[in-house]
């Protein structure tokens, strides 16, 4: 039996990244073809020697199942509010069957939920059914929203700007860096804030609704749009200025310019107090 120190360490390092990564061999890449010519055509136990207690294949187990396990901590943990919504038990069924078709690729583990909430729509249950039930939508939309809200806090951007006040001209208004505003089908600002100040929110009915999400100085913000706020602040994200997003709403989405004119007073005056602007420089 060859001798695993025989390996270089940097050829075995990668194999055993392998083995860990995707110890299901869902991807293309073979472990053994890092390895030296003289170990690629041999098996396992060619790296890896049997001891007295376990052969060769359960000493690697061991380790596999550490690493799932810290993988699925880690889902866990990214999206605890759809763990608590679906049960722990059923999460971790998800969680373990998409690690098995989403592999880790890094050794950063930011990416890890990347695919979950595409993954939830792709094994829907009822998929191929005319009627779908309205569950699988509320997951996928809090699995969205759970990744989203972490991509957002984790986002590089500039911090070093003058927030807008009330006497800031509205030519000069843009919206902070970090803005993003959402729609969904079911209230999922709200079950995510109940279950993140520690309540036990139930699984709520459908219905539209729309927030915003802002960071400032690390800290995220949620706050509940309605529909002519949320086209409104997107017009704005895209780099419009007020005047242009103004004449985007009424145009494209049939907002009546008088009524406009009589609610924007108060929408400035609010989002200034709830630090959506910034000064334009």
């Amino acid at each position: 039996m060859a001798e695993s120190t025989n390996i270089p360490l940097s050829s075995f390092q990668q194999w055993m990244q392998q083995m860990l990564l995707d110890p299901h061999g869902q991807t293309e890449v073979d472990p053994m073809q890092v390895l030296p010519g003289a170990f690629q055509g041999g098996g396992l136990e060619s790296v890896i020697n049997d001891s007295k207690r376990l052969p060769a294949r359960e000493h690697l187990a061991i380790y596999q199942r550490s690493y799932i396990a810290r993988l699925r901590d880690c889902m866990a943990k990214q999206f605890s509010a759809l763990e608590y919504a679906l049960g722990e038990e059923l999460f971790c069924g998800f969680a373990d069957n998409y690690l098995e078709l989403y592999p880790s690729s890094s050794y950063n583990l930011m990416n890890l939920g990347a695919h979950f909430a595409d993954y939830l729509e792709d094994t829907r249950p009822d998929k191929d059914d005319p009627l779908k039930e309205e569950w699988p939508d509320f997951m996928i939309e809090l699995a969205r929203f759970e990744y989203a809200t972490l991509i957002i806090f984790e986002e590089q951007a500039d911090e070093d700007f003058v927030l807008a006040g009330d006497q800031t001209p509205e030519e000069e208004l843009r919206l902070i860096p970090v803005f993003y505003a959402f729609y969904f089908q079911f209230p999922i600002r709200w079950f995510y804030s109940e279950f993140v100040n520690g309540n036990k929110p139930g699984m709520p009915y459908a219905q539209d609704t729309f927030c915003a999400v802002v960071r400032r100085n690390y800290k995220l913000a949620l706050f509940d749009l309605n529909p002519g706020q949320y086209y409104f602040l997107n017009y704005l994200k895209e780099g419009g200025s007020v005047s242009e997003a103004k004449q985007l709403l009424c145009k494209n989405q049939g907002f009546d310019s008088g009524k406009l004119e009589e609610v924007w007073p108060v929408w400035k005056e609010k989002w200034i107090e709830q630090g959506f602007f910034r000064v334009d420089s």
